[in-house]
């Protein structure tokens, strides 16, 4: 059950330490943004074992060519789960025809920030063999998916770690953050000067990583180690969002993370 407090779902927790303490991998794996061949191609990679656990970092929707094809894969998964991310919180508030319909601010905001690009996917994977779209068989699976997105953690908190989408506000006490915190913060968290929690790496994405503090343009598609150390020396920080959308001279690539070994694979990426 997923705390309203807190934000959190504790009995996924247990089973993620579980399987951390067991020996197996849990590989966390930064914004996919609708690219979803290149997250398959990713996650055939990581040659996953029956044990083996994937967390997504949200952002799993906008901007890539097939958000449907994303959610749906991960959603059917059962070792697959994901915080919540800002675009999936945009994609709660705004995906349902009555929203659509008014056209008003927040929508186009949606719209213009990759929303258009995964209502083009929902239409598509619901569009009959004549080309016909049918409305209701789609917004009957946006309402089963806008579910499963309301049901996500937006952190996830293990002896070692924290998993959240965009970071946490060093001013405030963590668990009593808000979904702004989670789901947008930036610079405040980026570049706090002491470790948001002493025991546990906060392992975030959000943000491209060639746009955190000591990347340059040349540190395209690299994992970011913040440079605080938390008491057993580890970093404090870890960035993996390397940026798979963006239109730059440099890498697209997916990134995952292994908690068990600290090993990092990645994927270029397979759509145009």
């Amino acid at each position: 059950m997923t705390s309203e407090k807190n934000h959190r779902d504790e009995a996924l927790e247990v089973t993620l330490q579980k399987a951390l303490d067991d020996g197996h991998r849990v590989w966390v794996v930064g914004d996919v943004h609708g690219f979803h061949l290149t997250m398959e191609a990713l996650v055939e990679q990581l040659a996953l074992e029956p044990e083996d656990w994937v967390v997504f970092l949200g952002d799993l929707i906008d901007r890539g060519p097939d958000s449907h094809g994303v959610m749906a894969a991960v959603k059917a998964h059962p070792r697959m789960t994901s915080v919540l991310g800002n675009h999936e919180a945009m994609m709660l508030e705004q995906f349902h025809a009555k929203r659509l319909a008014t056209n008003d601010m927040d929508v186009r905001l949606w719209w213009q920030n990759g929303g258009s690009t995964t209502v083009f996917s929902y239409e598509k994977a619901h569009r009959g063999i004549d080309g016909k779209e049918d409305d209701e068989a789609m917004y009957a699976t946006v309402a089963h998916h806008r579910l499963w997105l309301a049901s996500l953690p937006t952190h996830i908190v293990l002896d070692a770690w924290r998993l959240v989408h965009a970071g946490y506000d060093p001013e405030q006490e963590l668990d009593e953050q808000s979904h702004d915190e989670y789901l947008w913060i930036r610079t405040p968290f980026h570049r706090a000067a002491n470790p948001v929690d002493r025991q546990r790496t906060v392992v975030f994405g959000h943000t491209p990583t060639v746009s955190l503090p000591g990347h340059v343009p040349a540190d395209w598609g690299k994992v970011w180690n913040s440079p605080v150390r938390l008491d057993d020396g580890r970093s404090a920080a870890v960035g993996i969002d390397t940026c798979l959308y963006h239109g730059q001279i440099g890498p697209k690539v997916l990134t995952a993370y292994d908690l068990q070994t600290g090993a990092v694979v990645q994927q270029e990426r397979v759509e145009g």
